[in-house]
């Protein structure tokens, strides 16, 4: 399993709502997840940014996720709705416990 730490600059959230709900099912197709999203910005103008945890079983199935094709129908929204990412991927998972 790997962990995926997206950070996102936001033009639009009401769009980026819509955007990731058809993102999380194609997602699922995948293997994937959203473990946990939350703002750490938002301005008056609806812009900001997010933070997203994802978790995936593998590299390869984030990849294909990437680049699924109904992913890529929707280009046009995500470009409205989203300016920038910023993806770490996790390489080993650890516990301090």
């Amino acid at each position: 399993m790997i962990n995926i730490l997206v950070t996102i600059k936001i033009k639009n959230f009401s769009l980026l709502t819509e955007f990731e709900s058809i993102a999380a099912k194609v997602m699922h197709q995948h293997g994937g997840c959203i473990v946990r999203a939350f703002e750490i910005q938002r301005d008056k103008d609806g812009s900001g940014e997010e933070v997203h945890l994802l978790e995936f079983p593998n590299m390869l199935a984030f990849n294909n996720y990437r680049s699924d094709s109904l992913l890529e129908q929707y280009s046009d929204l995500r470009l409205r709705a989203i300016e920038s990412t910023h993806i770490t991927a996790s390489i080993r998972q650890k516990s301090y416990t």
